[in-house]
């Protein structure tokens, strides 16, 4: 009787499906939901913020002989029949409260600016040179350097290398009339510009040539375009017309980063442009100190023929006003 029962009991189970589940004595974690939202927006007010106070409206005017009573203010309490309206605040500019900018002067330029350099020349040899501009009367300058090598680099590379500029001080900066290169001892090294601005010519002239070109309009010589950020700091122009003398062509320049340059007299805050006439192999890298009104303290030349020089100064002497 019994195998007859649990027989019938085990088909059933079989053939009905039913599924005996074990409890777990594993406890159901907690489920935890965040929601991320966006805090509402402030609107910025200017200082110091004004409200105006909220007005207030009656849906019925009150009863003639009735006697509403008044704060020491002059205000009328409010009652029941009373609704406060939202606060009105004023606009974020109202057009005679709107600051006023003033743009920011020009500094005077300086009368004078006196920068000895160390020369390094690329491959071989040291040198030292003399950086000189000075304001003249009328309204004009002059700019001078001086290069020369020192120790053994003077019996291969003999002679002093003397530039000068001079010219106007316009509004626009410094605009040069006459530019010329010379080697001391090397004649055939002779290199110079003349500018007629009146007629819009340019005289370049070398030991064995002579010629006359168009004027392109603020052109510089290599010298001048130097000293020219006092005037017009860097980033402002990225083109400029240039001649030393033997061409002129357009060069342009770029912003390259800031940099801190140490030199004998301290680390110096300085913009570093390099600028090209499109002739990889030909480069000039200028490093212009921001406190000292963008005067050049590092200059990086490379020439065709791998040959070039490093400029670095180590005095600086001026009246700039910082």
């Amino acid at each position: 009787m019994w195998a007859i029962f649990l027989s019938i009991l085990l088909h059933v189970l079989l053939l009905g499906g039913w599924s005996f589940v074990l409890p777990i004595s594993v406890t159901s974690p907690s489920l935890i939901e965040a929601e991320l939202v966006q805090p509402p927006l402030r609107k910025m007010m200017p200082h110091p913020r004004k409200i105006y106070k909220s007005a207030t409206i009656h849906h019925a005017p009150p009863h003639e002989n009735s006697h509403e009573p008044i704060s020491d203010s002059g205000a009328v309490p409010e009652t029941r029949s009373q609704v406060e309206a939202p606060l009105v605040t004023e606009p974020l500019w109202r057009e005679e409260d709107r600051p006023a900018y003033e743009e920011i002067p020009r500094l005077p330029s300086p009368s004078y600016v006196d920068i000895d350099f160390d020369v390094k020349r690329i491959g071989f040899g040291n040198g030292r040179a003399h950086y000189r501009y000075q304001v003249e009367p009328e309204g004009r300058y002059s700019l001078t350097s001086e290069m020369e090598a020192l120790g053994l680099a003077s019996i291969a590379f003999s002679g002093k290398r003397i530039e000068t500029s001079v010219g106007r001080i316009t509004a626009e900066g410094l605009q040069p009339e006459a530019y010329r290169v010379e080697v001391t001892g090397k004649p055939d090294k002779f290199q110079a510009a003349n500018f007629n601005w009146d007629n819009m010519k340019l005289t370049l002239k070398t030991a064995k040539t002579e010629t006359v070109e168009e004027l392109p309009e603020g052109t510089q010589d290599f010298l001048s375009f130097l000293y020219q950020f006092m005037f017009v700091p860097p980033l402002n122009r990225m083109e400029w017309p240039l001649t030393n003398g033997k061409m002129v062509r357009v060069y342009n320049y770029q912003f390259v980063s800031e940099e801190v340059i140490a030199t004998k007299f301290g680390q110096i805050n300085a913009y570093h442009i390099a600028k090209s006439s499109g002739d990889a192999e030909e480069k000039t890298d200028v490093w212009l100190a921001e406190d000292y009104r963008f005067i050049p303290i590092k200059i990086l030349k490379k020439a065709k023929d791998g040959s070039g020089y490093e400029f670095i100064a180590t005095r600086i002497d001026t009246d700039i006003e910082k």
